[in-house]
């Protein structure tokens, strides 16, 4: 297959000298204020090679290829990839103009540098305390909770963690399926989002292996060396992935400590463990991990779930855990751990990595008990008081929630509910703030509830979920857009399909948690946990009778909200 490849000179981009994002041992990157040819009007960076000459630049085309026939003949592994890579676009030349596709066939031309995507802006983040504008590299995570809060970084839970690293799973497994591996897997070049969904972007994708062959001599971030000779394989990736899962638990740049994990599930620590191996055999594959991961999700989607569903006892649980301290007042920001030598940013500078805060430890002082018979008596008195009312208060804000207007059950919440009479409108309990309530399903949209659609979202999940928990398919498929393929609501045979597929599942724990713009569709990000029979479960799982899912619908807005389609790449599940 023929793919066009493009070519552009320096003088092409604009003044590109006068918008400098950062350098580093590889190459500077600069921003491009007039992109040239058919990237006109995208957003794009210029990385202009420190040592032009050194550079394999047929790689560099075949990377370029690479893109654009992946594009074509796994559609799907591209959609997914491409929101995840600042993948080279097109190389930057300077001598004569070339007129074969491959750089080595134009004896008088000299391949500079290339074209990339530039960074979004849901990949960075406003500092203060670090000078401004901040790509968010994923080694900011691994510090502890009160740095990341100093520095003004989005909180990031530890679902929220298990999720990054399930998506990097699911990138290393399409990377690796078609021939390419990362090598410097580290997460100074790791950056991430929460908006919609936590993703992970890789950057300074020329470092990357393609079918065994280098742009520039492979290099390795100081801390994230592999034991092994050989560098960028998939075994190399595998080592990787299973430090930055570690580090990523035990928020430390460089401990090898699995406490963190082991406080997440078992099976992850066993991962991890193999992932170390010197027997390059024994490593997890990342779909190993990615299974882990799910499930480890759904456990901790189980362990949350009282708390988030009353309020009242999460406060009280929150009074009675210990508090970690916050960094004393004053204390200098901590150095940057060794970075690999020779390395370049991708799109943005480079920024300096935080290590961990460590407070000085106090001394605490130990009483000296003077009777320790009575001092056993006594704590064991004392926490049999302790349990007891602990007891006592959970069955008191089980009783209240029972009792309640919280969970949408009683009587005062079914009193307030609307006539569903369509797409448009609100349709939810007056008095259960971020809850769209609908006959057969309510919607938790508490939070986005800042968002203007989300009233109006969370109501079209409500009618639509709730009319498949009351069996009312013809209604079920009046929320979907006409042009969507999920199923054609004029052919007879696909509405029947789609009522067979649907005929024994009941959804539970609705919640809408993102929701964005992106071009013509609303994206909206929804948790729910499905309820079937044997057999209709998942395509992967057809026995599974429970499932956790996490699904980012595309919506249109045209006689009010409507479901278009859910891209398979943006959906994902694990067994409850």
């Amino acid at each position: 297959m023929t793919v066009p490849v493009s070519y552009a000179r320096p003088e092409q981009l604009g003044d590109y000298k006068a918008h400098p994002l950062g350098d580093g041992g590889q190459g500077a990157v600069y921003g491009v204020p007039v992109p040239p040819g058919r990237f006109a009007g995208e957003s794009l960076v210029y990385k202009e090679f420190s040592k032009p000459r050194e550079t394999d630049s047929d790689v560099l085309y075949d990377m370029i290829v690479f893109r654009e026939e992946l594009s074509r003949s796994h559609r799907h592994d591209w959609a997914f990839l491409d929101e995840r890579l600042t993948w080279p676009l097109a190389m930057i030349y300077t001598g004569s103009r070339p007129t074969q596709l491959k750089p080595s066939l134009n004896p008088g031309m000299q391949v500079l540098g290339f074209l990339m995507p530039r960074l979004k802006p849901e990949y960075q983040f406003s500092s203060m305390v670090l000078g401004g504008s901040k790509a968010q590299e994923m080694a900011f995570l691994l510090n502890e909770d009160a740095f990341a809060q100093r520095i003004e970084l989005p909180f990031v839970s530890d679902e929220n963690r298990l999720c990054l690293l399930s998506d990097l799973a699911a990138t290393l497994i399409r990377l690796h399926r078609h021939g390419v591996t990362v090598g410097d897997l580290s997460p100074k070049n790791i950056l991430f989002t929460l908006v919609p969904t936590p993703t992970c972007l890789l950057i300074d994708c020329d470092s990357m292996r393609l079918r065994g062959r280098d742009v520039q001599k492979q290099v390795e971030t100081g801390d994230w060396e592999v034991p092994e000779a050989a560098k960028a394989t998939t075994a190399s990736d595998l080592f990787k992935f299973g430090l930055i899962a570690t580090r990523l638990f035990n928020r430390h740049q460089t401990s090898t400590d699995l406490g963190g994990l082991r406080g997440i599930a078992t099976d992850l620590v066993h991962l991890a463990e193999r992932s170390v191996d010197l027997d390059l055999r024994t490593r997890p594959s990342p779909e190993e991990w990615l299974r882990a991961l799910e499930q480890a999700r759904s456990q901790q989607r189980q362990k949350v779930r009282l708390t988030q569903s009353n309020p009242h006892l999460n406060a009280w649980i929150q009074a009675q855990s210990p508090v970690r301290p916050a960094p004393p007042v004053g204390q200098q920001l901590p150095q940057q751990p060794r970075s690999r030598p020779q390395s370049s940013r991708g799109p943005t500078a480079p920024q300096p990595t935080p290590a961990r805060i460590v407070a000085a430890p106090s001394t605490p002082t130990r009483p000296t008990p003077s009777n320790p018979t009575y001092s056993r008596v006594g704590r064991a008195v004392t926490m049999l008081l302790v349990v007891f009312v602990i007891m006592f208060v959970i069955g008191l804000l089980l009783g209240m929630t029972s009792g309640g207007s919280t969970n949408g059950s009683s009587s005062t919440v079914d009193s307030t509910v609307k006539s569903d009479t369509g797409p448009g409108g609100p349709s939810r309990a007056a008095d259960v703030p971020g809850r769209a309530e609908a006959p057969g399903a309510s919607v938790d949209y508490s939070q986005v509830a800042d968002e203007p659609a989300a009233d109006e979202v969370a109501t079209l999940f409500a009618r639509f979920y709730g009319a498949v928990n009351e069996r009312d398919y013809d209604r079920a498929m009046t929320y979907y857009d006409p042009a969507s393929n999920v199923v054609d609501t004029g052919s007879a045979a696909s509405r029947e399909e789609w009522t067979h597929a649907m005929s024994t599942t009941e959804e539970t724990d609705i919640a809408l948690r993102a929701l964005s713009v992106s071009g013509p569709y609303t994206l909206a990000t929804v948790n729910f946990t499905s309820h079937q029979d044997v057999g209709y479960g998942p395509v992967s799982n057809p026995k599974d009778t429970c499932d956790e899912w996490t699904v980012t619908y595309h919506l249109t807005h045209t006689k009010g909200y409507r479901i278009l389609k859910a891209p398979r790449e943006e959906v994902s599940y694990a067994s409850c």
